[in-house]
């Protein structure tokens, strides 16, 4: 029987591999965390170049998931973020209330949410759709200021993940045309790498799964300090991805693995946070010469 690689849907994919692998933050802020915290959520951050950065942060276990995400948004503002990076929220920004039901987070902020640049709009807007929607029960956003609907912002209406993240000008045109994917690609900030999802427009259908697999593996369409380390690897897939009732099958060339037979991790990590953030699968398989390949060892015999 074939060995194989057992991963989780888009968002238990994202959550569980950036929970390995994404670095974490010293703890030495003004938000204590319990010692014991075995739990994890994701906040997102600004660099210097202004790209939201996923980062993880312990928490202690048994929180709700409303608990979880004013963790989330304390995280997220200007005085609890510290070194290279900034925070997405003002500083003091306070969620009032925040109540989650049918796959709908509604968020009840203060006045201190409007108070960012109005060219950071998008940033926020993203910060917020793209935290609270890492978990499994939200699908969708909703903004309050003082137990009002959120109008001022142009932008915020009930918000998804097809608000995209990242977004760059591109050469396909502005963000209303063409179809959208999410890539997964590198950044090196003081000799720590990070994996960064970016929205990237395409030309061709976001639904046809060959045309998401070869911009996946192209390398990023704009001038950033994002790079692509699957494309820089020259790794390439040797036929057709399939689908097989809730799993995707992709098999991979020789690139993607290192000396001893194991898969590069930053490739193989930016290959499948891609795969399944824009594919509704519950399990990828990636192959490569017959073999599940794996960054924790040899290839487990087919």
């Amino acid at each position: 029987r074939k060995q194989f690689i057992l991963l989780f849907g888009a968002i238990a994919v994202f959550t569980y591999l950036s929970i390995q692998f994404f670095p974490q933050e010293s703890s030495e802020e003004a938000v204590s965390v319990m010692e014991e915290s075995k739990d994890q959520i994701q906040i997102y951050v600004l660099d210097r170049d202004n790209t939201l950065i996923p980062l993880s942060k312990g928490i202690k276990e048994g929180l709700s998931v409303e608990e979880k995400l004013e963790m989330m948004i304390t995280y997220m503002c200007a005085d609890q973020v510290k070194d290279d990076f900034s925070g997405v929220l003002a500083k003091g920004t306070t969620l009032k209330k925040v109540q989650v039901q049918d796959g709908i987070a509604s968020l009840y902020f203060d006045n201190r949410l409007l108070d960012y640049e109005e060219t950071q709009e998008l940033k926020v807007l993203e910060a917020l759709t793209w935290g609270s929607t890492q978990f499994p029960e939200v699908k969708q956003v909703q903004l309050f200021l003082n137990d009002q609907k959120l109008m001022k912002m142009p932008k915020a209406t009930v918000l998804d993940r097809n608000l995209g993240i990242n977004h760059f000008e591109s050469a396909t045109g502005s963000l209303h045309q063409g179809d959208s994917i999410v890539v997964y690609y590198s950044k090196t900030l003081d000799d720590v790498s990070y994996l960064v999802p970016k929205s990237k427009r395409i030309a061709g259908n976001a639904s046809d799964m060959e045309t998401v697999v070869k911009e996946v593996l192209n390398d990023v369409s704009v001038s950033s300090s994002l790079s692509s380390p699957l494309y820089q690897d020259k790794i390439d897939t040797m036929d057709l991805p399939t689908k097989e009732n809730e799993t995707l099958i992709v098999n991979m060339n020789n690139a993607l693995l290192s000396s001893d037979r194991s898969a590069k991790q930053m490739a193989y990590e930016s290959l499948v946070l891609s795969l399944a953030d824009n594919f509704d699968v519950d399990e990828v398989k990636v192959y490569v010469d017959d073999n599940v390949v794996s960054i924790h060892g040899s290839n487990e015999a087919a």
